[in-house]
């Protein structure tokens, strides 16, 4: 099962000033919170955005990324077959500033999979399989309004 969601209605002030909404990604059996910033993003935004980004690994391409903290954390995916593979990814300053323009959700940063790290120790990674994404569209596409 894939899932990413909201898991509150209303935004959260934080003690730094800021307002955040706690949210959900589901990975088969592991599930995990995140409080996603609504400085640069709202609610509908990042909504939007996992829509696209599911589309987009069923139709368009091999490799696609969730955004959980709006240019800052995201979770890609590449599909191989009818496997789909999932790593959470940090988005430095240093990695935004190759790209041209920051679209918020900047496909072109997500390089070929890897497995390991350069010396040697496992990347943690999930499996999960196309008919997953596409269950998610089926679950949340009606949910959210087009850009």
């Amino acid at each position: 099962m894939f899932d990413i969601e909201f898991i509150a209605e209303e935004p959260e002030l934080q003690e730094e000033g800021w307002w955040g909404l706690w949210g959900r990604t589901t990975l088969g059996d592991y599930s995990e919170r995140f409080l996603a910033p609504l400085d640069r993003w709202q609610r509908g935004d990042y909504e939007r955005q996992w829509i696209e980004a599911a589309e987009r690994l069923l139709h368009q391409s091999d490799r696609t990324g969730f955004s959980t903290q709006a240019g800052r954390f995201w979770w890609t995916m590449w599909r191989q077959g009818e496997r789909v593979y999932v790593h959470e990814e940090l988005l430095t300053p240093e990695r935004l500033a190759t790209l041209t323009a920051f679209d918020g959700a900047p496909y072109a940063l997500i390089e070929d999979r890897v497995t390991h790290t350069e010396d040697g120790a496992p990347i943690s990674e999930w499996e999960l399989t196309v008919a997953d994404v596409q269950a998610f569209v089926a679950r949340r596409a009606g949910q959210y309004v087009p850009a």
